[in-house]
C-alpha cells in the first residue's frame, strides 16, 4: 500500500495545528501530495431575518473569503507543498465526496472529543467521516488539559 494523497480537513480552531503538524509529517514521509480542505456551512433560512444587515449569501461569501485568506496563509508556513480547496455544505458530507473525487489515499484529522450530551446535540464530523469515507481516516485527538 502506497500513500500518495493526503487530504487534510482544517476548521481553523486550536486542534487544527496539531492536525496539520501530523498531515505534513505523513506528506513528508511518505513524498506524498498534500490538499487542506475547509467546509463552509451552508446558511439557510436567514432570509427571513430582517435585522440582519447581511444576506445568507453575503455572509457565505465573507466566509468564503475570509477561508481562502487563512489558508493561503497556511500553506505559506507549510514546509511541504500544499494545495487547498474551500468548499460549501454539510461538512462530513463535502469532505467524503472530495476525498471520492480526488482519489485520496488518506485522510487527517482532528476531533474535539465531545462526549455525553455535547455529543448527542453536536454531533461528530471525524465520526461521520470515518464512517463513510473510501479512504483510511488518522484522527488526531485533542490532548487532555
Amino acid at each position: 500500500m502506497s500513500i500518495k494523497s493526503i487530504m487534510c480537513p482544517v476548521d481553523f480552531s486550536p486542534m487544527s495545528k496539531p492536525v496539520l503538524d501530523y498531515a505534513v509529517f505523513m506528506a513528508q514521509s511518505h513524498n506524498a501530495s498534500l490538499k487542506l480542505v475547509h467546509v463552509v456551512d451552508q446558511l439557510q433560512g436567514f432570509d427571513s431575518y430582517k435585522i440582519l444587515h447581511m444576506t445568507a449569501a453575503e455572509i457565505t461569501f465573507q466566509l468564503e473569503q475570509q477561508a481562502q485568506s487563512h489558508l493561503t496563509a497556511l500553506l505559506g508556513e507549510l514546509p511541504v507543498p500544499a494545495t487547498f480547496e474551500v468548499c460549501f455544505g454539510r461538512a462530513p458530507d463535502e469532505i467524503v465526496a472530495l476525498a471520492d473525487k480526488d482519489k485520496c489515499d488518506l485522510l487527517i484529522m482532528g476531533s474535539h472529543g465531545r462526549t455525553g450530551l455535547a455529543h448527542l446535540l453536536v454531533g461528530s464530523v471525524a465520526e461521520a467521516v470515518v464512517r463513510h469515507a473510501p479512504c483510511p481516516v488518522l484522527i488526531v485527538r485533542q490532548q487532555e488539559a
